[in-house]
């Protein structure tokens, strides 16, 4: 059953048709969302990261990218962005300003966090200036969440303990900020989606959701594309602590074959990828590949990159010669692809609707 109300999987572009008609016409456009890594750095070493690959080298958005940032996107009617990315957020101390700042102008922010550094303070500073927040948690229970998460066992009651304090916070100042809890299934934790769940609820949240493991064609840890088969009864145990205040996603759709029917990657002009390097990349698909990068934020402002010859060159190539059959299984511009190949390659008789 579709969720309507945390619409989780799935594109948003039919609320943005005035851009989407821009882009069908040719004309230049901006994106709408941006993903940002403030920092490539991370407090723990999770089994199941992405970007393991890259082995985490620390290094931080500078000062003054950061508090530059919020200006450059607005001045490139930039619509919203998530801090999340490479590592832990917020690693980088320039967060809060970026997030405040941006609420000022008028930019949707969102923040994906492993939960250690989200503290009460940081809690006060910005948790209702952000549109959503999402806490990064494999486990219910301290010695599996230590083996999965690469850390302590301390920091699994440390995390609780920032978790209730923001719901608690959220209850009491009428917050609008929706406040999850995220769990991917891998080999290790695939029975414990109930009991996740159900500390999730017990925590407070607003919503708990699971989804599949998605793998970086650079990673070497993977599980079994049936996986998820294992925790079926889980699963809908889990669904059923849905109640008024709170709900329990299953993102089923993701679980499901998901065959790449479109031959091109459309969506790059409306999703990008800021790196803790400075540089944008179209996704994460190729981080760290020097010729695919658009440009450096520590060179040049947000909008003079995306007005550049060479980002449109790059572009116009991916969308063109790049096989996205290559690309990692149920990346973030699936669902935008779908929509806008169905768009661009339309059936005949489209007034018979």
């Amino acid at each position: 059953m579709r969720n309507k109300k945390f619409f989780i999987d799935g594109s948003k572009l039919m609320h943005h048709l005035p851009t989407v008609t821009k882009w069908i016409q040719g004309e230049q456009i901006y994106p709408i969302h941006v993903e940002i890594s403030p920092s490539s750095g991370c407090n723990h070493r999770c089994v199941l990261c992405c970007v393991d690959y890259k082995r985490h080298k620390p290094q931080n958005l500078s000062e003054e990218v950061m508090k530059r940032l919020s200006d450059d996107l607005k001045e490139a009617s930039v619509k919203s962005f998530l801090l999340a990315g490479e590592g832990e957020p917020l690693l980088n101390k320039y967060c809060v300003d970026l997030i405040k700042r941006s609420t000022q102008n008028g930019i949707d922010s969102s923040l994906t966090t492993n939960g250690v550094l989200f503290t009460q303070d940081i809690s006060k500073e910005i948790l209702g200036d952000l549109s959503w927040m999402r806490f990064s948690i494999q486990a219910s229970t301290p010695k599996l969440y230590s083996k999965l998460h690469g850390t302590s066992e301390r920091d699994f009651e440390k995390v609780k303990e920032n978790v209730r304090r923001a719901t608690e916070l959220k209850k009491k100042n009428n917050l609008e900020t929706k406040i999850g809890i995220q769990q991917i299934i891998i080999n290790e934790n695939w029975d414990d989606v109930l009991g996740l769940a159900k500390l999730s609820k017990e925590l407070g949240v607003d919503y708990f959701t699971v989804k599949r493991f998605s793998k970086h064609p650079n990673n070497t840890y993977d599980v079994p594309e049936d996986l998820h088969e294992k925790s079926a009864l889980q699963f809908k145990e889990a669904e059923k602590l849905t109640d008024d205040s709170f709900m329990s996603i299953v993102r089923w759709n993701q679980f499901k074959e998901q065959p790449r029917e479109y031959k091109n990657c459309l969506g790059l002009p409306f999703i990008t990828q800021i790196l803790a390097s400075g540089e944008i990349y179209p996704c994460c698909q190729f981080f760290d590949t020097p010729e695919r990068s658009f440009g450096d934020l520590n060179v040049k402002t947000f909008k003079e990159i995306f007005d550049s010859e060479r980002t449109k060159f790059i572009m116009k190539d991916i969308q063109e010669n790049y096989d996205v059959s290559k690309c990692m299984s149920y990346c973030r511009h699936h669902s935008t692809n779908i929509f806008l190949s169905n768009l661009k390659d339309s059936p005949e008789h489209v007034n018979f609707i």
